[in-house]
């Protein structure tokens, strides 16, 4: 009887240690499966937002929605998405897409960003501002500068130029070069006539950045009231050769 149990048992481990494997080996197929239909989604969701910058809406919605067909669980493809019915006017489409995003990747700074950046446009800047806060402090942003600029931008949709300019600040201070920050500080310290340090961004925005006609025409601004009439007349004659039909070419040129 005591060799019968003995059986047993073994019998009952060699059981169990195959069912380990088993299982072992299926979270490892499970794990594959997972990363190449992860991969396929991403592939699918380069090529989707592709066609969206270079304005093929119906191929770029073609290959967003592979990607989602591919994992309708994966947060980025619902990003996608939202960000593709953002950009073609489709607000609900994008709410319903952000959210489901959301619910998937919580603390995902990309989703955050491009969510709070969506609701700050909307009107709803108090919630969009704290998402995109919440962005930027997360450890693992490493371009938690885009999320400070978009809180600042947010905030002067508010009308509240004092912490849009605290957020500029912080975006540059993560990212001395990035442009946007840059003119937007620019633009302000000129508003508030402050026009040395408006001098002081924008010739750090030309540095960094290829110039546009309406960074020519604040720089043309800004020497014009610090009274350097020369160095105003080389970004006019800028603006005349690179940005002829431009607004604000045209608003210089009408006034001779």
């Amino acid at each position: 009887m005591a060799k019968l149990n003995n059986d047993f048992f073994n019998l009952k481990g060699c059981f169990i240690s195959a069912l380990v494997f088993f299982l072992t080996a299926c979270a490892a197929t499970d794990g594959r499966d997972k990363e190449k239909r992860g991969t396929e989604v991403q592939l699918y969701i380069d090529l989707g937002l592709r066609y969206l910058e270079m304005g093929d809406y119906r191929v770029a919605l073609t290959k967003l929605k592979k990607a989602h067909a591919v994992d309708d669980e994966n947060f980025s493809s619902h990003n996608a998405l939202a960000i593709f019915f953002d950009t073609t006017g489709k607000k609900e489409l994008a709410v319903s897409h952000y959210k489901r995003a959301l619910s998937l990747a919580p603390d995902n700074p990309r989703v955050l960003n491009n969510y709070g950046r969506f609701l700050c446009q909307h009107g709803d800047i108090d919630n969009g501002f704290e998402m995109l806060i919440k962005a930027a402090k997360l450890p693992l942003n490493n371009r938690s500068w885009l999320s400070y600029s978009n809180a600042g931008r947010c905030q002067l949709i508010k009308g509240n130029q004092r912490l849009a300019e605290k957020n500029f600040l912080q975006a540059i201070a993560q990212n001395n070069s990035f442009a946007p920050a840059l003119f937007e500080l620019a633009t302000l310290n000129y508003a508030r006539q402050e026009f040395l340090s408006a001098r002081n961004y924008i010739e750090q925005f030309i540095t960094v950045n290829s110039e546009t006609a309406a960074s020519v025409l604040l720089a043309y601004k800004i020497e014009r009231q610090l009274g350097r009439l020369t160095v105003a007349e080389h970004y006019y004659q800028i603006l005349k050769k690179n940005f002829p039909a431009s607004r604000e070419t045209q608003s210089l040129v009408n006034k001779e």
